[in-house]
């Protein structure tokens, strides 16, 4: 049973429902951030329990706005929420100020006062205008934490570019190394670095909360776009810094390094993802599919070596074999053979798939909205689900006098 829970601003009430205490309960974040990754960092805190209060302009948070590239307008929720906004404010309580306006700025200090945690992801100039940035917050509260989430980083002569999730995965790199072409650049879709960055910074926030029970001091949390898109590059940077002879540029489905990692479509038009991913398991992949590779002799098998030179040649065979059969087939003998498999779902498959519903990483927001959960589980903790609201909606609640 939900239990309502009252939390005090400066001598102020307001109510928030929860559906158990949450590790984070007790702490108070400031989410003065636009758009994707700092709201996505402050949802992850309000999904672990703190109390969120979201701090949106005269206009409102821009996504709120957002309609996706190559469409004419934007889904909205159950609950009449643009969509973009919802999956990314949840668990938080919506309030309306002027920070340009002494009233407004006033009442965000505050907020701030009895905070622990305030996070932005605005630009630099933005928030010294707003007396938003971090020497201004931390005149109020020298314990808070103080997180940004930017572009390119905080510091270095491109600190104050302009920047968004793709721009971020370009200079970083990750437009190559994510692209089956050697020679020219793919961009992941679905806001890929703005979603990893925000996870970014709630673990920071999180790891600067423990020293500050150590130091008692506030600390400072910098995350930024360029970082996490060289974070995912762990192995491929740190190859080309170290070993870059032994860096292999990226393939193709149709022109793979091993024809024993790859996908392949069967008779149904569902695929099929295979990782033979040594010599011993292309062995057993070769046996499981009932198949013989032989060189010119014919009774001479392929050796692996042979098999990794003619890639190609050798995903045709498997190609014209896993189209002779369904998915669910070729699933049910690999993996009697041992061999590691699983289909290719489409993001449809996802939503309403056994597995990933068993483990509950779907969830339903309390207007109906399915959403992903956050991207981890804590025994004995249910994370709440309290959908987006409207801009100002907590204005009362927040801002109201004793």
């Amino acid at each position: 049973m939900a239990e309502q829970e009252t939390a005090g601003v400066k001598g102020k009430k307001m109510d928030v429902t929860k559906t158990a205490a949450g590790p984070l309960d007790g702490v108070r974040v400031i989410d003065l951030s636009t758009v994707v990754m700092g709201p996505y960092a402050a949802q992850i805190l309000g999904d672990l329990g703190a109390d969120v209060i979201k701090i949106e302009g005269p206009t409102g948070d821009p996504v709120r706005r957002y309609v996706p590239i190559g469409s004419t307008e934007s889904a909205v929720t159950p609950g009449g929420i643009n969509f973009a906004y919802a999956l990314c404010n949840r668990n938080k309580l919506q309030i309306r100020l002027d920070l340009r306006e002494p009233a407004g700025r006033d009442r965000l200090y505050d907020l701030v006062r009895d905070a622990d945690v305030f996070i932005t992801s605005m630009q630099a100039e933005t928030l010294v205008s707003l007396g938003a940035d971090e020497e201004s917050i931390k005149s109020v509260n020298p314990a808070i934490v103080y997180a940004k989430a930017g572009g390119l980083g905080h510091a270095g002569p491109r600190a104050n570019d302009r920047c968004q999730d793709m721009l971020g995965m370009a200079y970083a790199g990750l437009l190559f190394t994510a692209s089956p072409e050697h020679d020219e650049p793919f961009a992941p879709p679905g806001a890929t670095n703005d979603v990893l960055t925000g996870t970014m910074t709630a673990f920071g926030v999180l790891a600067a909360l423990m020293q500050r029970q150590q130091s008692g001091l506030g600390e400072t949390v910098h995350t930024s776009l360029l970082h996490t898109a060289l974070w995912t590059q762990l192995i491929q940077l740190g190859t080309v810094a170290n070993a870059p002879q032994l860096l292999l540029p990226a393939r193709s489905r149709r022109e793979p390094r091993s024809p024993g990692v790859n996908q392949y479509k069967c008779s149904d038009g569902r695929w099929i993802a295979v990782a033979a991913v040594t010599a011993d398991a292309w062995a057993r992949l070769v046996k499981a599919l009932d198949l013989r590779f032989t060189g010119p002799e014919a009774e001479d098998l392929l050796s692996y070596a042979a098999v990794l030179t003619h890639a190609a040649r050798v995903r045709e065979i498997l190609d014209e074999h896993f189209a002779r059969r369904p998915v669910s087939y070729w699933l049910d003998r690999l993996e009697a053979g041992g061999i590691w498999c699983t289909p290719v779902n489409t993001p449809a498959d996802v939503i309403d798939d056994e597995q990933v519903n068993a483990n509950e990483y779907i969830s339903t927001l309390d207007d109906g909205l399915r959403t992903v959960a956050m991207p981890f589980t804590l025994a004995g903790y249910q994370a709440p689900t309290r959908a987006a609201h409207r801009p100002g909606d907590d204005n009362d609640a927040v801002l109201r006098e004793d």
